[in-house]
């Protein structure tokens, strides 16, 4: 058989140590009251009395005394803000002397956040488990939010972000300025025919309409007399100003295209000599099936590289050539 264990010694354990939790004030029920208190520090001075505020004995005061100010208590059942018992005025304990219906004796130091229960006359300890503890809490919380240093912070904080939408706001003009310059040359959005599950081909073209890089290098391939400059050996002296052929087929419907899609008429466009173009340079996109867009998108400019690179030569075998002819 085993031991029976002391229930009874459990028991008084137990109580004792509720008897620690409980708090020892019995006048925290009816001199607490979080509403009234949340209400009163809205916009409040903490370390000022409002008492002494508002019989303007502070004004009268010399800097020396305005050093050494009292210590303020807060009274949690309505919020008012009164000097300690190390003041002269001892306005805090004027408050809780005033007869009412229902005591206020309950009040926290906003020095150390220590509670003062007036009936008891002794400190009221609290954890953040109970009521107090949470009111006391919030009560920090506030007080730490309108502290002058955090006030300081918070103006120096509120001034960067000022400058920092000045300085955006001028950045957005400019750009707008920008804008308003370039609205002749604003890209409309169109449609795309689907020739036959070309949705891989259109939501490319798409993507492709709306780069201004694109639009703007192939305006100057298909201009007429355009040059490319080549740079000189050492030995030359000058360098050499090549007049470009027309570009490649594959090139020319991508001009095409992108000139049709800037228009500002409405409507769809049907992309079918490109796409044409794009099935001559890879096969495997005849048939009209489904295919992955970034190939496409890779055989397109890989084809547009190369009709590139064909021009540029023989436009430069046509020069010497010619140059050739001219010096023999």
């Amino acid at each position: 058989m085993g031991k029976k264990r002391a229930k009874g010694k459990n028991i008084q354990a137990d109580d004792e140590f509720q008897d620690i939790l409980e708090p020892v004030c019995k006048h925290i029920r009816k001199g607490l009251e979080q509403g009234h208190v949340k209400k009163a520090l809205l916009n409040v001075e903490w370390n000022i009395c409002q008492d002494c505020k508002t019989d303007n004995q502070r004004q009268d005061k010399s800097e020396e005394e305005a050093d050494e100010s009292p210590s303020i208590w807060l009274c949690l059942k309505c919020g008012h803000r009164g000097c300690g018992r190390n003041s002269q005025e001892q306005h805090a304990l004027k408050h809780y002397t005033t007869p009412r219906s229902e005591p206020h004796c309950l009040v926290l130091s906003l020095d150390n956040w220590s509670v003062w229960c007036y009936s008891c006359d002794n400190e009221v300890p609290y954890n953040s488990s109970n009521r107090l503890g949470q009111l006391v809490d919030y009560v920090r919380k506030q007080a730490c939010v309108d502290t002058p240093k955090n006030k300081e912070f918070e103006n120096k904080k509120v001034e960067k972000e000022n400058q920092n939408e000045q300085e955006k706001e001028k950045k957005e003009g400019v750009i707008k300025e920008d804008n308003s310059s370039n609205t002749s040359e604003a890209v409309t959005v169109k449609g795309l025919s689907n020739l036959g599950n070309t949705c891989f081909f259109n939501a490319v073209m798409q993507n492709l309409s709306q780069t201004p890089v694109l639009r703007e290098l192939l305006k100057e391939v298909k201009m007429p007399g355009t040059t490319v400059n080549i740079e000189p050996p050492e030995f030359s002296t000058e360098p050499l100003v090549i007049k470009l052929e027309q570009p490649g087929p594959l090139t020319l419907a991508m001009c095409q295209f992108l000139s049709e899609m800037q228009e500002t008429k409405k409507g769809t466009v049907t992309p079918k000599e490109l796409f044409a173009q794009v099935c001559k340079k890879a096969i495997r996109f005849k048939g009209y099936q489904q295919q992955d867009s970034q190939e496409l998108l890779r055989y397109l400019l890989d084809g547009m590289r190369a009709e590139e690179i064909q021009v540029r030569r023989e436009s430069s075998c046509l020069y010497l050539d010619l140059a050739i002819a001219v010096n023999t």
